[in-house]
Formats: structure tokens, sequence, C-alpha cells
């Protein structure tokens, strides 16, 4: 009897981690030169396309959902500041909270890092139909929810 199961065969996952380690370098070789220009790296680019796609989140949801401390989150923000590539400011209904937001050249950035990566997935995507491309996000989604929860 065949085993229904094949891709979860440890060939199968290590495949798809190096699919994935493949998908990483494409991506962040598409955002080199835009990134090399401001001396930044990844982890300024992470935190530049969450803030340029849910703006105003507070440095507690960005340390949340990048996994990272406070003191790693304030080195990186610190850096981008300086930059004049983002800003906190202060939220009205409650003083104490800062909201990160993009400033105007700081969205002219992350637009173009965007569109490096925009570019790289849809030649990707166009190669697939859509159910491949639905069958990735899912898999994607649940890979990231069962690595937070530390397990299946």
């Amino acid at each position: 009897m065949v085993d229904a199961h094949l891709y979860l065969r440890e060939h199968s996952i290590r495949q798809s981690f190096e699919g994935l380690l493949a998908v990483w370098r494409s991506l962040s070789c598409a955002c080199e030169e835009g990134l090399g220009r401001y001396g930044l790296g990844p982890a300024h680019h992470r935190i530049m396309f969450l803030v340029g796609s849910h703006e105003g989140l507070l440095p507690s949801e960005l340390c949340r959902r990048l996994g990272i401390t406070k003191q790693s989150l304030g080195r990186a923000l610190g850096e981008l500041k300086e930059r004049k590539l983002v800003e906190q400011r202060e939220d009205k209904a409650d003083r104490r909270k800062k909201p990160v937001f993009l400033t105007e050249e700081g969205r002219q950035l992350e637009g173009e890092l965007f569109a490096a990566i925009r570019a790289v997935l849809t030649q990707a995507y166009r190669q697939v139909d859509g159910t491949a491309v639905d069958g990735f996000r899912r898999v994607l989604h649940a890979a990231g929810k069962a690595g937070q929860s530390g397990g299946p």
C-alpha cells in the first residue's frame, strides 16, 4: 500500500525547507539594493514591511509579530528613526502609547522593496495555478501558527 502522506517523510520536509531557504534568498536579493542605499538589513526591512502593511502598530505588537525582544526592536527602530524612515506619534486617546508610522521617505522605500518582492512572487505565481497559490498560502499560515505554538 502506498503511503498517503509521502509529503510528511523526512526527505520531503527537507526539500520543502530547502525551498523556503531558496525563496528567502531570492526575496532578500531582490531587496538588497534598496536596503543597501540606507545601510539597512533584513531586521529593518521586516519592521518597515509590517508598519507599511499595518500603519500605527504599537512597538509591543511589532515585538509580538516579529518574535523579538523590546531591546532588539528598540535598536532597529532607533536606526530607522535616525534615517527618518519611521516616526512614532503620541496616541491622542492614550498618551502613553506611541504607535509607529512610516514617513514619506519610508513609504517610498518600503514601496520600492515591496515592488521587488511582488515581482519575484508574481513571476512564481504565474507558473502555477490558483489552487497551488492558495495551497502555498495555507501551508505558510499553518506553519507560522505551528511555530508560534511550539508544535503541531
